[in-house]
C-alpha cells in the first residue's frame, strides 16, 4: 500500500450504516477515517428495530450486548387489534433457536443504535473520527481515490485506497458518480410519529393497529411511555391536512380507545417509494445503506439493510487493501450481491407491504389476516414467518464468488449447536471458516466440525462447506479433497489461496 494513503479506507457519513462498516473494517484489522458533515450527536429515533440477521453481524463485532442492554429484546411478538384487544398474529421467535442464538427482535431508536456503534467504533482505536467535515469532491486514479472536504480548519484533501460512500440519500458520495435513485413511489404518503403517552399501560401489548381503519395505522412502544405512530395517507392528500392537530388526534384515539394523554415528539408527513442506484460500485468507490437504496420506512427494514450492506463491504474492502482477493472481483461481488438481496428481498417485501397494509381494500385484509393467523399454528410457517422478519432470508445466486449448485450456497450458515455447546457463529468469531461434515480427510486445514448436518441442508457426507467472514455459505465441497477445498476456497476469497489467509481457516475447538 502506498505511503501517500492517509488510511486505506475514507467512510463518508457517521450514521449506523458508516460507524457499522467502520466497526466491521476495524473488526478486520483494518484503519479507516470517517467524515461526518455534521457536528453534534443525532437524537432522532428514526429506524426502531434491530432485526436477527442485523443483530447477528454485530454481535460478530463485538456490539450485541451493548444494544441489546439499551433496548428492549423480544423473543415473541403478538400485533393486538387496538379496539378489542385481542392479538391478530402472533410470532414466536424461538421456533428457530436451532439455526439462532436466542432469536428475536430489538427495538431500540436508531440514536441510541448510532450512540453504541460509535462508542465500539471508537474503542477499536482503528477509526479516526472527524465531525464537520464535509465532502464536497471525489476523484479517483489508477492506485486510489482523493477526497476533498470543508473542515474546522479550512478546506483539506485525504487519500484513501478506497472510499465507501454512507451519506444517506442526499449526500455526496453517489453524486459525485453521476448516478440517481432510480425507481417508483406508491401513489401513497404515511404520516410518521412519535408520542409521550403519559397514561400508558407499561403491561398492555407494545405492537398494535387500528383493523378497522382503512389504510395502515400501527402503534409501536418504544420506550417507556414512548410509541411510533405510523398512519398511511393518500398522496394527494396536503401535507397540512395529514399532519393537522384534528387528524392525529383521532388517530391517537384510534389507536388508544380514548382521548389519550398524549404529546406529540415529533411528527412528519413521507411520500413512499423504493428507489436504487443502478450501481453500488464504480471503480473505488462503494455505496452502502440508504445512499445505494431507499425503501419504505413502513417496512422497517432500511437501517437494518444498510447495516447487511457493511457486513458485505467489510470483508471485501478488507481483503482487498491486504492484498489478499482480486480487488475488481471482491468488489464486484459486493455489487452483485446487494443488488439481487435488494430486488428480491427487502424491495419485494416492501411491495408487498405497502400494497397490502395500505391499498387493499379492508374487508380482504380481515380475510387475509384471519387465514394468516391459522396458518401461523402451524411450526413450519412458524419457522418461516420468524426467519423472514429477522431479515434471515435470501440467497446469493448471481455473486461472483459464490458456486450456487448447491442450494446451500449463497446462504446465511445456519447458527448450530457444536458439539461441545458451542455455536457456530461463536467458533467462528466473525472470520472465514471451513466446515467439515462427517470423516472429512482434511490433510492438516483446520475446521469446525459437524459429525451430522440437519436435513434441510440436502448434504450427503462427508462434504465440506466454505463459509464467509459474513457468515455467507460460498460454495459446498462434495467428496471433497484437498485440491477440491484449495479451488473452493481460491473462487470464495477472489483468488486468495487457502494457506495465505491470516483469518482463516484457523485451527478451531472441536
Amino acid at each position: 500500500m502506498e505511503a501517500a494513503f492517509d488510511a486505506p479506507v475514507i467512510v463518508v457519513g457517521g450514521g449506523p450504516v458508516g460507524y457499522a462498516l467502520a466497526l466491521g473494517l476495524a473488526h478486520h484489522g483494518v484503519a479507516s477515517i470517517l467524515l461526518e458533515r455534521s457536528t453534534g450527536v443525532h437524537t432522532e429515533s428514526r429506524a426502531l428495530g434491530v432485526w436477527g440477521r442485523t443483530l447477528e453481524i454485530l454481535r460478530d463485532w463485538g456490539a450485541g450486548d451493548a444494544l441489546c442492554a439499551a433496548g428492549t429484546y423480544y423473543t415473541a411478538a403478538s400485533i393486538h387489534d387496538a379496539a378489542s384487544g385481542q392479538p391478530l398474529l402472533s410470532i414466536d421467535f424461538t421456533s428457530i433457536s436451532d439455526v439462532y442464538e436466542n432469536p428475536g427482535a430489538l427495538i431500540l431508536p436508531q440514536s441510541e443504535t448510532e450512540r453504541i456503534l460509535r462508542e465500539r467504533t471508537a474503542a477499536t482505536g482503528l477509526c479516526d473520527v472527524r465531525a464537520a467535515w464535509e465532502v464536497t469532491l471525489l476523484r479517483e486514479d489508477e492506485s486510489g481515490v482523493e477526497v476533498r472536504a470543508s473542515s474546522p480548519e479550512g478546506d483539506r484533501t485525504l487519500r484513501a485506497a478506497y472510499v465507501a460512500g454512507c451519506d444517506g440519500a442526499a449526500g455526496m458520495s453517489r453524486a459525485s458518480l453521476g448516478m440517481s435513485l432510480d425507481g417508483t413511489a406508491y401513489g401513497v404518503s404515511a404520516v410518521i410519529a412519535d408520542e409521550r403517552v403519559e397514561d400508558d399501560d407499561p403491561e398492555s401489548p407494545f405492537f398494535r393497529i387500528a383493523a378497522k381503519s382503512p389504510g395502515l395505522l400501527l402503534g409501536i412502544r418504544f420506550a417507556p411511555k414512548t410509541w411510533r405512530v405510523v398512519a398511511s395517507v393518500p398522496a394527494q392528500t396536503p401535507a397540512a391536512d395529514a399532519l393537522s392537530e384534528a387528524a392525529h388526534a383521532a388517530r391517537i384515539r384510534a389507536l388508544f380507545g380514548r382521548p389519550a394523554a398524549a404529546t406529540t415528539l415529533r411528527k412528519e408527513l413521507f411520500a413512499l417509494e423504493r428507489r436504487r442506484a443502478r450501481r453500488f460500485v464504480v471503480g473505488r468507490v462503494a455505496l452502502a445503506g440508504d445512499a445505494a437504496h431507499l425503501a419504505s420506512p413502513a417496512g422497517g427494514e432500511g437501517m437494518n439493510a444498510g447495516i447487511q450492506d457493511a457486513a458485505n463491504l467489510a470483508w471485501k474492502l478488507a481483503y482487498a487493501v491486504t492484498g489478499r482477493g482480486d480487488p475488481r472481483r471482491l468488489l464486484r461481488s459486493y455489487d452483485d450481491e446487494r443488488q439481487q438481496t435488494v430486488a428480491e428481498l427487502v424491495e419485494a417485501r416492501s411491495d408487498k407491504l405497502v400494497k397490502f397494509t395500505m391499498q387493499t381494500p379492508l374487508w380482504i385484509k380481515k380475510l387475509s389476516v384471519g387465514i394468516f393467523a391459522r396458518m401461523l399454528r402451524e411450526r413450519g410457517m412458524q419457522r418461516k414467518t420468524a426467519r423472514a422478519l429477522g431479515m434471515l432470508s435470501g440467497r446469493y445466486t448471481k455473486s461472483p464468488l459464490v458456486d450456487a449448485r448447491h442450494p446451500l450456497a449463497g446462504r446465511r450458515i445456519d447458527d448450530l449447536v457444536l458439539p461441545n455447546g458451542s455455536r457456530i457463529n461463536r467458533t467462528r468469531g466473525g472470520k472465514a471458516a471451513l466446515i467439515a461434515v462427517g470423516d472429512v480427510a482434511l490433510d492438516g486445514l483446520p475446521a469446525i466440525r459437524l459429525p451430522v448436518a440437519p436435513k434441510r441442508w440436502t448434504v450427503k457426507p462427508p462434504v465440506a462447506l466454505v463459509v464467509r467472514p459474513d457468515g455467507i455459505v460460498a460454495a459446498v465441497v462434495e467428496k471433497p479433497t484437498r485440491a477440491r477445498i484449495e479451488s473452493a476456497w481460491e473462487r470464495a476469497f477472489a483468488g486468495e489461496r487457502i494457506g495465505n489467509n491470516s483469518e482463516g481457516p484457523r485451527k478451531h475447538p472441536s
